[in-house]
């Protein structure tokens, strides 16, 4: 019974910690510092189910740990982050195109024009192809851009 009060003490110091800092350039949730919620980014690219990265295959990058599946896709990710990285840094690109931060569910997806976007909800990647791909990586690319601003200026 002292372990519930005492985890919530513990709660309520870390996660405003998290929030006052809320953003950051990648999604990792509030309790760890994975990136993709550990899933394998170059696995989306093998045209393959998204995959669990292995914690011995880990590489940080951009204030993250990014997992793989193997090694041939850690030395992938490590020569070419860029390449292989989810756009707007693994949050919700549906969400980015309205301006809003939100998390992913990691088997949604989207590889378009060799760029990995990453959707909270189905709903949310359905109105991506429903109403212009272009259009919506317009709106969110801009949105974005302003997120990066605002971190610069804190």
């Amino acid at each position: 019974m002292k372990i519930i009060p005492l985890l919530l003490i513990t709660l309520t110091m870390i996660l405003p910690l998290k929030v006052a800092n809320a953003f950051e350039e990648i999604n990792t949730g509030y309790l760890s510092n994975l990136a993709v919620d550990g899933y394998d980014s170059t696995a989306y690219f093998q045209q393959t189910p998204p995959q669990l990265g292995d914690k011995e295959y880990s590489f940080k990058w951009n204030g993250a740990t990014w997992r793989f599946v193997n090694k041939e896709s850690l030395d992938l990710f490590s020569a070419n982050p860029d390449r292989y990285r989810p756009q707007y840094g693994g949050y919700c690109s549906n969400q980015m195109s309205m301006g809003n931060l939100s998390d992913i569910d990691p088997h949604i997806y989207l590889i378009y024009q060799e760029r990995l976007y990453l959707f909270g909800h189905d709903v949310g990647r359905g109105r991506w192809v429903e109403t212009g791909i272009e259009n919506r990586i317009k709106d969110a690319d801009a949105n974005w851009q302003k997120y990066l601003a605002s971190r610069k200026t804190n």
